[in-house]
């Protein structure tokens, strides 16, 4: 099947301004992802909320529901987006999900109890799983072929700026507020994005009667799920022989598997899988799956290696980190538009290659290592983020025809979800047994010792650190690799036929 084929055919509207859409879809992913981020550093301030009438705080694991809820409902709903597009319309469906998860936003202030405040991030993670997807989808098909980069880059923004902001805003309105302030803020911005959206977001003329794959949803949401519910336990600490780390694996790997299966033989799948055959398509969601495992070590490692090792404040911490913002932001709109002009494999290898010197480099922290000198390397990351993230986002979808769009982005974001989780899973195992393996590292960061065995201990921490590093770094050596395989001249998107 050939794109022109899959093209509808139904009467053209005038093009609505790319620019306005990207805007109503930059203010809601801002809000999806912040309050992805935010509420970490609000556990403790919800611990004391709920706590018991005779004081007894609630374990710090059932509080932090209210983050494992969120993130497994957020994995649950995004293989449903490309039939929620389809059956509702990219309009209706962002509108409808900004709007749901402001009103579940008021409903976790108004919690009477910590079992309803967890219900309800469920809900926000159901409506904020479906924002980013939706959102790229609709600013992907304003923008056209010839513009795609440029506005996947304005895409990129708050993915850059909202995981920092995240925790120091976090901190922020719960030591002079309160931890409601957490959830009120996103009020705003789910106000602005639902108003804007009724106005400036295009009208679909491609709805229609689909039916929905129940099949295909019984396997592939609750398998996803339980699989990074197994990857996320085995990342919290659990031992890998754990029950509550095998027995979700296991089970939702299988699921997943058979939904494969059942997938590349049904007639009309949930997810059409055949969309990787396009060469162009598999190896840009290749690359972006090898990207995210060491992309999400990396920002795991570099707040921990900031206030365990060097003894910063979770607040100035951030502002060490910001300069990869700082370069994502610098770098990110040239490469964008030079995705538009140029193949991505003749853009991308510059990104990655900088993103893989800046973690190798950080494999060599020490306990006092010159804050200009990562300053230095955390800016070369940030251009490297920039020089890679959103262009082969773009690169992905320039691979596929204008009505797969929705398809192809839900299974990018399925690829990122699952090894983001893969690689907070893995370096979370690895830092733990590099600091067991040292004779008062992890002493150190506990705040165990002082004098000269703190300083001892501390250079301990920082070597295990810096053996840590070393698993973003081999991912993003396998994200570099796959960068050269990316087109270097412009492919049509034509699904090869089956043999």
């Amino acid at each position: 099947m050939t794109a022109d084929s899959r093209i509808p055919t139904s009467p053209a509207r005038s093009a609505p301004s790319p620019y306005r859409v990207a805007a109503v879809v930059m203010i809601g992913s801002f809000m999806s992802v912040l309050d992805g981020t935010i509420i970490n550093v609000a556990i403790p301030a919800l611990q004391r909320h709920f706590a018991a009438p005779d004081g007894a705080l609630p374990a710090y694991s059932t509080v932090a529901w209210t983050v494992t809820g969120y993130a497994l409902a957020v994995a649950a709903i995004i293989p449903l987006t490309d039939w929620g597009l389809k059956r509702i319309g990219a309009r209706w469906m962002y509108i409808g999900s900004i709007t749901l998860f402001t009103i579940a936003s008021v409903l976790c202030v108004l919690s009477p109890s910590l079992a309803f405040l967890i219900v309800m991030r469920v809900v926000q993670g159901l409506c904020g799983g479906c924002i980013m997807p939706v959102g790229t989808t609709l600013v992907a098909r304003a923008a056209g072929p010839n513009n795609l980069g440029r506005m996947m880059s304005l895409m990129g923004i708050p993915m850059l700026i909202a995981p920092v902001m995240g925790p120091i805003l976090g901190g922020w309105l719960v030591e002079v507020a309160s931890w409601h302030w957490v959830f009120l803020i996103n009020l705003p911005f789910g106000a602005a994005a639902a108003g804007l959206g009724l106005f400036l977001l295009p009208r679909d003329d491609d709805r229609g009667t689909i039916r929905l794959d129940v099949p295909g949803v019984v396997l592939m949401s609750p398998g996803l799920a339980l699989t990074l519910w197994g990857v996320s336990n085995a990342g919290g600490g659990a031992a890998i022989t754990a029950p509550v780390v095998w027995v979700p694996l296991v089970l939702g790997l299988v699921m997943v598997a058979a939904f494969v299966r059942r997938s590349l033989h049904a007639e009309r799948p949930l997810l059409d899988l055949t969309i990787l055959r396009l060469r162009g398509y598999r190896n840009a969601i290749a690359l972006a799956i090898f990207f995210q495992a060491g992309f999400t070590a990396d920002l795991l490692l570099l707040p921990a290696y900031f206030q365990q090792v060097r003894g910063l404040g979770a607040m100035a911490a951030g502002f060490f980190i910001a300069p990869t913002g700082l370069g994502a932001l610098v770098s990110m709109p040239i490469a964008s538009n030079l995705v538009d002009r140029l193949p991505a494999g003749r853009v991308v290898p510059f990104g990655m290659a900088a993103m893989f010197a800046s973690v190798l480099a950080l494999t060599q922290v020490g306990a006092d290592t010159s804050l200009w000198w990562l300053g230095v390397v955390l800016t070369v990351q940030g251009l490297g983020i920039g020089g890679t993230m959103m262009p082969v986002s773009t690169a992905a979808l320039q691979a596929v025809d204008r009505e797969e769009v929705g398809n192809a982005t839900t299974l990018f974001n399925i690829g990122q979800q699952v090894f983001g989780a893969v690689g907070i899973a893995i370096v979370s195992v690895l830092l733990a047994l590099c600091l067991a393996g040292t004779d008062a590292g992890a002493a150190a960061v506990a705040g165990e010792l002082s004098g000269s065995e703190l300083a001892n201990g501390l250079a301990q921490a920082a070597d295990a650190f810096g053996r840590a590093f070393w698993m973003p770094t081999v991912s993003m050596g396998l994200a570099l690799f796959m960068a050269f395989r990316l087109p270097m001249r412009r492919e049509r998107a034509t699904i090869p036929a089956t043999s």
